[in-house]
C-alpha cells in the first residue's frame, strides 16, 4: 500500500529511514526485490552489491533488525503474526529474539501462537519467552482453552438452520464428544452426516437426528486419530493420494502431486475435486494446495502404517527424482525429493543408491547454503557423509572431498564446532593432494582464531604458505621488514595509481591460495608479532604488483599505506597515494567485501596526514554500515571507536567542552 502511493509523505518518510539505515550498502535489496522496486525512484541507491552472498554469521538477522526498525514508525506499526511456533527451529527463535530484544526497533509487535502441551521447559521457546521477559519485555498471555457449550450450540444452530433451543440436545452431546475442539465440532457433525445419524428430512423440511444413536457413538478423545479412523472409510485410491500428499508437505502443488503419481494409481483431477469437497485440503491464491489443518495432514500422514513409512518415503521420493528434469531440481522440489529419500536411509539400500543419495544431499546442501539456510545445509551435508562408504576416499574421491569441503564452511558459519573438529581430520588425512586440502586448512585456520588459539592459527598458515613457496621466518627482525619495505618501494617507483590498477587480475589459483593465506596469516599476527604482521603485509603486495591483482589486493593496499606511517617509515606522501589506490580498488576489482577494512585503514590511519579530520567523519560511518551489512562486528567496533575519537578531537570545540561529549 505504501509502495502504490508512492508520492504520498509517508513514502518519502519510510524511504528517508531506509537510506538511514542502510546507507549505499545495499545488499539486502538484491535478498528482497521488493525493496529496490519501491526505491526505484530514488537514483541515489545504486544496483545490489554482493553483500549478501558472504554467508557472515548473523548478517541477515542483523540487516532484518535493521530493516524493521526502519520500516516501523508512529504511522505505520507493524505487527506480525506467526503461528505453530512449537515447531520452529533455533535459527527462528533466534530471530525472534532479537526483534524483540533490539531497543531500535519501536512500534512492533509479535503476536505468536503454539501449543502449550507442546512446549515444555525443555523446549526452545520456552527458553525464549524466559530470556525476554528478564531483559524487562512485556508479554501478554492468551490462553485459548476449548470453546464453550454455548458456543458450539450456536455453531450447529447456524449450520443446520434451527432456532438454538432446538439444537441444544444435539450440541450438548457433539461438545461431550468433541471435547469443545472447534475443528472436532465440524468433523464430527460432518461425519454424523456420513453415517445417516443426521440428515435432512425432505417431509418436514429440517433437519433432524437420532440422538441415541449419536450418544452411542463411540469417538476418539484424539482429533487425528478420530480423523484417521474415519479416513479409513474412504476409497483406497483416495487415501493413496491422501498419503501421498501428505508426505508432501502442507503445501503442495499439481505438477509435483502428478509426479508422485504413479501412473493409474488415482485420478488427479478427482482426488483434489473429492479432497476439496471433503474439507480436506484447499487451493491457495497462488493455485497451489494445502491442508486445512495441520492436524489432517497428519491424520492423512497416519493412514501409512509406522513399519511402511520409511519404504513409503524412500519410494515416493526416487519417483519424484525419475519423473523430473534437470531443470527441476532445484529449491523446495529439490529439497522436497532429498527430505523424502533420507527418511528411508536405514532401508538396506545397494551401493549406487547410497552414492546417489549422497550426491543429492550435497546438492540440497549447497542449495540451502546458497540462501543462508545454514542449519538446514548442516544436516544434508551430514546426511551425504553419513551415506559414504568407508572406502569413499579411493571409488567416490570427487564427491567425497566435495561434500567436506561444503561440510566445513557450513558448520563452521552454523557454529557446529563440534562437528566441524571431527569433520576437518577426514580431508586433512586422506586427500590425495596438498591443493586439496587447502580448503580444509582455510577454514581450519578460521577455526582456530575464532576459537583464540592464534598462535596455533598462525603456526598453520605459515606452514601452508611454505608448502605454496612463500616461505615466512616466524622469527624476523626488524631488518628483515626494512628490506621488504625497500623492496615494494622500488616496486611501485615511477608507477601511478592508474599504472597499478591497470595491472592484470590474478588467475592462477596457486597464487590466489598464497594471497588468501597471507590475508588470513594478518589477522592471526596483529596482536602477537608486529614485525611479522608488516613483512606479511609487503608480501601480499608484492604478490599482486608481480602477479596480478585481485580484490584482497585493495586491502593490502590500504594495509601497506597505514604501514607507511608508523615511526621506523614515515613516509606519509607515499602512504597517502597507497590509501588512494586502495580506495579506487574496491570499484575497479570489485572488492565490496573488502570496503570497510580498505576504509578502516584509509580514514582511521592514513587520511588525516593531508586532509582534515572532520573530512574522515562521514567516510568512518560509512565504512561502519559496510561492516554491518556485512556481520563484520569486529570491524563495526573499530569504526565506531575511530569515529567517537574524530568527532571529539575533530569537533572544534575546547577540550574542557569536548570532555562533556
Amino acid at each position: 500500500m505504501i509502495a502504490e502511493s508512492n508520492t504520498s509523505d509517508t513514502s518519502k518518510s519510510m524511504k528517508k529511514r531506509l537510506r538511514d539505515a542502510f546507507g549505499y550498502e545495499n545488499g539486502l535489496y538484491e535478498a528482497i526485490p521488493h525493496l529496490l522496486v519501491f526505491l526505484q525512484g530514488d537514483t541515489s541507491i545504486a544496483h545490489p552489491s554482493p553483500t549478501m552472498g558472504s554467508k557472515k554469521p548473523n548478517q541477515i538477522e542483523f540487516m532484518l533488525c535493521r530493516l524493521i526498525g526502519a520500516i516501523t514508525s508512529d504511522e505505520i506499526p507493524v505487527i506480525i503474526y506467526l503461528d505453530d511456533l512449537q515447531w520452529a527451529d533455533q535459527a527462528t527463535l533466534d530471530l525472534i529474539g532479537m526483534l524483540m530484544l533490539d531497543p531500535n526497533i519501536q512500534h512492533f509487535g509479535i503476536l505468536g501462537c503454539y501449543r502449550d502441551n507442546e512446549v515444555d521447559r525443555r523446549h526452545p521457546l520456552f527458553g525464549l519467552l524466559k530470556a525476554v521477559r528478564l531483559n524487562g519485555i512485556d508479554l501478554t498471555e492468551i490462553h485459548v482453552g476449548p470453546i464453550e457449550r454455548e458456543s458450539v450450540n450456536s455453531i450447529v444452530s447456524d449450520a443446520l438452520c434451527l432456532p438454538p433451543s432446538l439444537c441444544r440436545p444435539l450440541s450438548t452431546v457433539i461438545h461431550q464428544k468433541a471435547g469443545g475442539v472447534i475443528l472436532f465440532v465440524i468433523r464430527f457433525l460432518n461425519s454424523l452426516n456420513k453415517q445417516g445419524h443426521l440428515v435432512y428430512c425432505l417431509e418436514s423440511r429440517r433437519w433432524t437426528w437420532d440422538l441415541e444413536k449419536i450418544k452411542s457413538e463411540r469417538v476418539s478423545e484424539d482429533f487425528v486419530v478420530h480423523t484417521t479412523l474415519q479416513m479409513n472409510s474412504l476409497p483406497k485410491p483416495f487415501q493413496t493420494g491422501l498419503m501421498i500428499a501428505a508426505c508432501l508437505g502442507s503445501i503442495f502443488n499439481g505438477p509435483i502431486l502428478r509426479k508422485a503419481i504413479e501412473e493409474n494409481e488415482l485420478d488427479m483431477d478427482s482426488f483434489i475435486k473429492s479432497g476439496k469437497d471433503g474439507g480436506y485440503i484447499e487451493e491457495s491464491e497462488s493455485g497451489s494446495y494445502r491442508w486445512t489443518h495441520d492436524q489432517i495432514q497428519q491424520a492423512a500422514y497416519n493412514l501409512i502404517l509406522p513399519t511402511q513409512r520409511e519404504s513409503f518415503h524412500y519410494h515416493l521420493g526416487r519417483r519424484l527424482l525419475k519423473n523430473s528434469a534437470n531443470c527441476d531440481m532445484n529449491g523446495d522440489f529439490l529439497f522436497m525429493i532429498v527430505e523424502n529419500m533420507n527418511r528411508g536411509t536405514d532401508l538396506k539400500l545397494n551401493r549406487d543408491e547410497m552414492t546417489q543419495l549422497a550426491r543429492l544431499n550435497l546438492q540440497a546442501g549447497n542449495e540451502a547454503m546458497s540462501t543462508s539456510g545454514f542449519h538446514s545445509a548442516a544436516k544434508y551435508l551430514q546426511q551425504g557423509i553419513n551415506l559414504l562408504s568407508k572406502d569413499s576416499w579411493i571409488h567416490e574421491y570427487d564427491l567425497t572431498i566435495q561434500l567436506y569441503d561444503a561440510a566445513l564452511d557450513t558448520y563452521y558459519t552454523a557454529g557446529q564446532f563440534s562437528n566441524f573438529e571431527v569433520a576437518v581430520k577426514q580431508p586433512l588425512t586422506h586427500a590425495i593432494c596438498f591443493e586439496d586440502k587447502l580448503n580444509s586448512y582455510h577454514h581450519l585456520v578460521r577455526f582456530l582464531t575464532a576459537s583464540g588459539r592464534s598462535e596455533e592459527a598462525l603456526e598453520t598458515c605459515l606452514s601452508v604458505l611454505k608448502k605454496l613457496g612463500e616461505e615466512i621466518a616466524p622469527n624476523a627482525d626488524i631488518k628483515s621488514l626494512l628490506a621488504e619495505a625497500s623492496c615494494v618501494k622500488q616496486m611501485i617507483r615511477n608507477s601511478s595509481i592508474d599504472d597499478m590498477l591497470d595491472l592484470p587480475k590474478l588467475k592462477d589459483s596457486h597464487k590466489i591460495a598464497k594471497i588468501s593465506f597471507l590475508s588470513t596469516a594478518i589477522r592471526c599476527s596483529f596482536e602477537m608479532n608486529q614485525v611479522l604482521f608488516a613483512i606479511i603485509i609487503c608480501r601480499m603486495v608484492k604478490l599482486s604488483l608481480q602477479h596480478g591483482l585481485h580484490s584482497i589486493s585493495a586491502d593490502a593496499f590500504s594495509l601497506y599505506g597505514a604501514l607507511l606511517t608508523c615511526p621506523i617509515i614515515s613516509d606519509f606522501d607515499e602512504s597517502y597515494e597507497m590509501g588512494r589506490l586502495a580506495l579506487r580498488a574496491i570499484d575497479t576489482l570489485d572488492a565490496f567485501m573488502m570496503k570497510q577494512q580498505v576504509f578502516l585503514f584509509f580514514y582511521g590511519s592514513i587520511a588525516h596526514c593531508k586532509d582534515p579530520l572532520q573530512a574522515s567523519a562521514p567516510k568512518l560511518l560509512e565504512g561502519y554500515e559496510a561492516a554491518f551489512a556485512l556481520g563484520d562486528m569486529e570491524s563495526v567496533t573499530a569504526h565506531l571507536q575511530l569515529y567517537a575519537g574524530v568527532a571529539v578531537w575533530g569537533c572544534g570545540e575546547k577540550l574542557t567542552k569536548a570532555e562533556e561529549i
